[in-house]
């Protein structure tokens, strides 16, 4: 297992590389928050909390759309807002950064087969993260998993059960599109996110909508963590 001074100094490499515009982007490159270690193998990236011994992280988020047509399930706050679940003020960077601090590597081959002519199904489960919204309202608790909050109107159902896999922003001409784009978590396949969903109505981007019988109230605040799949460990 990696050391507290390793974990820190993968740290500043990679934000070496985010504000040099190696792995980021000059365009939209900045400098990464301070990590600061709250106990041990847990640590504050900026507001995403980051769990080594459990292999996760959380971050904060706000209820964002409650019925209707949705293409997210997770944006920055400038992103569309108006296609997603829920938003938050966590940039792409620092969150993919986070999962690269746990040593998560992305699916780069999912979109090549996604949107080939004759796309193969591929078995992703154990690739798939564990996405939980926690939240309290009129002092009672709730647990949902993320899947539960969208619906598939072509089968009046959910998501199949832990879907979201890590693909990785893409770059274009040093332009790292999560940052540009705000887009985190993706229900309806985005190649500038850094989280898609590996269901199998993942292209089609009208038939999904938010889950108003799950969803917590509009505009509520809600804790998401991020469980990474075993297999990274």
């Amino acid at each position: 297992m990696i050391t507290d001074t390793g974990f820190l100094h993968t740290l500043m490499v990679l934000s070496l590389f985010f504000t040099c515009g190696l792995f980021g982007a000059e365009e939209n490159a900045s400098k990464l928050p301070e990590i600061i270690k709250i106990k041990e193998g847990v640590y504050k990236f900026g507001s995403v909390l980051i769990n080594r011994k459990m292999n996760s992280l959380s971050i904060p988020a706000v209820s964002n759309q409650i019925n209707g047509l949705v293409e997210y399930g997770i944006v920055h706050e400038n992103g569309k807002i108006h296609e997603s679940l829920f938003r938050t003020n966590i940039r792409p960077q620092v969150f993919q950064t986070s999962l690269l601090l746990l040593k998560a590597k992305p699916i780069g081959t999912y979109f090549d087969n996604l949107w080939s002519e004759n796309p193969k199904l591929i078995d992703y489960s154990k690739n798939c993260f564990e996405i939980l919204v926690f939240w309290e309202n009129n002092g009672t608790k709730y647990e949902k998993r993320i899947e539960k909050l969208s619906i598939n109107q072509n089968r009046n159902g959910n998501a199949q059960k832990k879907s979201f896999i890590f693909t990785g922003s893409r770059m274009v001409e040093g332009t790292f599109l999560a940052e540009s784009s705000g887009s985190i978590l993706a229900i309806y396949a985005d190649d500038s996110a850094i989280l898609n969903n590996s269901d199998y109505d993942s292209a089609n981007d009208d038939v999904w909508t938010a889950n108003e019988k799950e969803m917590p109230p509009l505009e509520l605040p809600v804790t998401i963590r991020f469980n990474l799949p075993m297999i990274l460990n």
